[in-house]
């Protein structure tokens, strides 16, 4: 391992400070009881060699002492019994409220990084970070840290013992020792790379499985379950390729050191029974050399064991270190106070690439007045999606300034800004809930009857009270037992309770029958009363009502103006008019 990784793992592993910092009483306690476990198991074979020594290997066995070392013995193992148990559970409540934390923070930071970070990584990556990561970490202090405590103290003492009985004979057995450590160096170097490869399988195969649920009718229509089912399979093939290659330099490793153990004990029965026969050494020190010489190995097998849940906290820290290092690209100001709320958006010769060869905005200068209603309209990628993104402050412009009640967006509190404006999108987001959680998002302070009353105003209460529960029905994550205009509809019903000022529906009647749609279009009339309204569309009849209608191309505005006046001026607009088709079709 170079400097530049062990540095990086250092880094990585500082992530955890706080958090052991945090839980470092309960983390205290475990000290002290793996000692105690330790020195109690350790004890065990120098009864056993007490007992031959003095009371049975002698002209006169003393059967009540041996009785009574027998009962002492006993005792012994109960205690390190229920020392071992309780120091479990000490260490598992640590272990857990550990990991609780880290899954918190780690779920709160995500929720502050921008879209960027979303459209960079997949779902699956991202479940597997904040949930098998996490778990890996689990196992780093249920498993590991107490295995190498547990292993280190006793190798330590048994070495005392040993050398305390027998110099000669314990100084034989230590030579194991930097053999058992060269071939741990040897294979750890190797496990790093093939558990970083698992766990990538893994994230892969979760990420695939994650898309496939989400996209399962798009899937079953176009008949690919045998196709996307084989490729699933060949995710499977190589994750578990990958965890075979895992386990056999697990398997190959501990077995080493199992045999490098029974080879020492052989050795030691040879040795020791010729020192016995000649009587340089008693039989009841040979029998404790060879429980030590057990129990030597054990610690050193506990610590090869452990090995691999190491690696695996290796990565899993390094994947949830780089995480939590990600800054959010939107950075609010400190001591940033929001305007006097109108609802007026300016966009002033704004510009933004995603990448920087692909500009998807090219010096754009719009002004939305208060209370107006304006309509998109543009081919798919004309860049009317990642205009809405700035009002939001999704994203931060290349260039140029969005600017909201004569505020740069940039020096609002997110907060505020976010509260100003409401988002209906064409596909609509509910959760396991009820119908009221949803509309409310989950916030008690908000009334009952305040959402009744938005569901009353966009037409949604018709077919809620139609509903098993009413407004107590719960949803499933998809709503599956609704139609998609019911769904819509919830979505306008939310951002009603939420009174934006500023209204933004992104295709929300997309994908929608006709009937349904003009159900909606009374529900957007409704719902923008008073607001300032931008409507991105690819349907004509959806933008021909609004007071200006804003035509992108190519990331730049070509034509603007009133559905009459752009007609007039037989433009681009007037041709998508004149075929009477989708515009998304048209251009």
């Amino acid at each position: 391992m170079n400097d530049t990784s062990s540095r990086g793992y250092l880094s990585d592993f500082g992530t955890l400070a706080p958090y052991l910092k945090r839980f470092q009483l309960r983390l205290s306690l475990v000290f002290p009881l793996v000692i105690a476990v330790v020195m109690v198991d350790l004890i065990q074979p120098y009864l056993v060699k007490v007992a031959i020594d003095r009371y049975v290997a002698v002209a006169a066995p003393n059967e009540r002492a041996i009785l009574l070392m027998a009962a002492g013995y006993l005792g012994v193992v109960l205690l390190s019994c229920a020392l071992t148990y309780y120091q479990e559970i000490v260490l598992q409540y640590a272990g857990q409220s550990i990991v609780r934390a880290i899954r918190i923070d780690l779920f709160r930071h995500i929720q502050t990084l921008a879209l960027r970070y979303f459209d960079q990584n997949s779902p699956g990556r991202i479940i597997t970070n904040v949930v098998s990561d996490t778990e890996a970490l689990n196992n780093f202090f249920t498993q590991f840290l107490s295995g190498m405590l547990r292993g280190l103290f006793s190798l330590l003492l048994i070495m005392g013992f040993m050398a305390q009985l027998d110099l000669k004979i314990a100084l034989y057995c230590f030579i194991l020792i930097p053999v058992v450590a060269a071939i741990a160096v040897f294979f750890q170097r190797r496990m790093r790379a093939i558990n970083t490869e698992v766990r990538n399988r893994l994230g892969s195969a979760i990420a695939f499985l994650a898309e496939n649920l989400q996209g399962m009718p798009i899937i079953q229509i176009f008949h690919q379950e045998a196709k996307q089912q084989k490729r699933f399979d060949e995710r499977n093939r190589l994750l578990v390729h990958a965890t075979i290659r895992e386990n056999w330099y697990f398997l190959l490793f501990f077995n080493v050191t199992e045999l490098l153990g029974d080879l020492g004990i052989a050795a030691l029965i040879w040795y020791g029974g010729r020192s016995v026969l000649g009587g340089v050494l008693s039989f009841g020190i040979l029998y404790a050399f060879i429980g030590y010489i057990r129990r030597f190995f054990q610690p050193i097998n506990t610590i090869s064991q452990q090995m691999n849940t190491f690696q695996s906290s290796l990565v899993a820290t390094e994947r949830i270190a780089a995480t939590l290092r990600e800054k959010p690209d939107i950075q609010e100001q400190a001591g940033a106070v929001a305007p006097e709320i109108r609802g007026e958006v300016r966009f002033e010769k704004v510009s933004l690439a995603y990448r920087q060869d692909h500009p998807v905005l090219v010096d754009i200068g719009l002004k939305i007045r208060p209370g107006e209603r304006v309509g998109f309209v543009g081919a798919t990628g004309a860049g009317k999606s990642s205009l809405m993104n700035l009002v939001t402050r999704f994203y931060d412009t290349s260039s140029g300034r969005v600017v909201v009640d004569g505020k740069d967006v940039r020096d609002w509190p997110l907060e505020a800004l976010r509260k100003t404006i409401g988002i209906v999108q064409q596909d609509v987001t509910l959760f396991s809930g009820s119908v009221v959680d949803n509309i409310r998002f989950f916030q008690e302070e908000i009334g009952e009857e305040r959402v009744r009353e938005a569901c009353r105003l966009v037409g949604a209460e018709p077919f809620i009270l139609r509903l098993p529960q009413g407004y107590d029905t719960p949803l499933s994550e998809r709503a599956a037992t609704l139609s998609a205009g019911e769904r819509q509809l919830l979505s306008f019903a939310r951002v009603l309770v939420f009174d934006p000022r500023i209204l933004i529906l992104d295709e929300a009647t997309a994908n929608l029958d006709s009937r349904t749609e003009e159900v909606l279009q009374r529900a957007i009339h409704r719902v923008s009363a008073g607001r300032t309204l931008l409507v991105i569309a690819h349907r004509l009849a959806t933008v021909q009502e609004m007071d200006r209608i804003v035509v992108l191309d190519r990331g730049r505005i070509i034509e603007s103006g009133s559905h009459d006046d752009l007609l007039v001026r037989g433009g681009h607009y007037w041709q998508l008019h004149r075929s009477g088709i989708l515009l998304d079709e048209a251009v």
